[in-house]
Parts: structure tokens; C-alpha cells; sequence
């Protein structure tokens, strides 16, 4: 069972800048990542990160005691039977990269913090037509 993952430099950027810029520690940004990207409908199994030579994360340090619903999440995503190593080595990391990504662009449009969380927070409601 791998038990650690590192994400690219450029990635690792932009995650130190929205920890700075949102007053969040870089796991919690991590999980707000990859919620992001699964709510994406593309896969992320083409995703090719540039490098590895950014944060290196323990798997506990990602998904704690929810180890067994990411993974439920990104099989799900996938749609497709995933062996643990896939699963984290894999998926997860290009969940993680897409996602951190992803919260960066959508930051860098609304430049405030409280904007950025409310957009975020109601992102999955609009999705599923529930009125705000």
C-alpha cells in the first residue's frame, strides 16, 4: 500500500500561495482539491504532471480516517475498478494536481478570500440546480 505521494513544483507553488492568501494549512487545501476536481466530469487518468519535485505528502495527511471514501469517490469518478496503488499513486495525485490547480484559476478571478470560500461553497449547490 503506497503511503506517499509528491505533487510538481509549479503545483506546490500555487498550493503555498493559496495557503498564504486563504490562512488554511496546505492538507485542508489538499482536500479542497480534490473534492474540486471530482466535481469535474473529465477523468484525470491522462494527466501527466510535469514533475515531482514539490511536496511530498503522507496518504494519512490527505484523507486521515476517509482513506476509504476518497477512494469510493475516485473509483466512482472513474468508473472503473482501481487497484490501491493506482488509486493513490495515480488518481489521487492527479485529482491533486487538477484540483489545486483548479482553486487556483478560480482565486487568481475573484482575489478575496471570502468570495473565493463562498463561490466554492455553493459551486456543488448550483451544480444540482438547488437555488441559493
Amino acid at each position: 500500500m503506497p503511503s506517499k505521494l509528491k505533487i510538481s513544483r509549479e503545483t506546490s507553488k500555487r498550493l503555498d500561495y493559496l495557503s498564504n492568501k486563504l490562512g488554511l494549512r496546505r492538507n485542508i487545501i489538499c482536500r479542497l482539491a480534490i473534492g474540486r476536481s471530482l466535481a469535474e466530469k473529465e477523468s484525470v487518468r491522462n494527466i501527466k504532471p510535469t514533475d515531482s519535485s514539490g511536496y511530498e505528502f503522507n496518504r494519512y495527511t490527505l484523507t486521515g480516517e476517509y482513506d476509504e471514501i476518497f477512494k469510493a469517490l475516485v473509483i466512482q469518478h472513474e468508473n472503473k475498478k482501481l487497484s490501491d496503488n493506482e488509486y493513490f499513486s495515480k488518481y489521487l495525485r492527479n485529482h491533486l494536481e487538477r484540483g489545486i490547480n483548479l482553486l487556483y484559476e478560480e482565486y487568481e478571478r475573484v482575489n478575496s478570500p471570502v468570495e473565493f470560500l463562498v463561490n466554492l461553497s455553493t459551486m456543488g449547490l448550483k451544480q444540482n440546480n438547488f437555488i441559493i
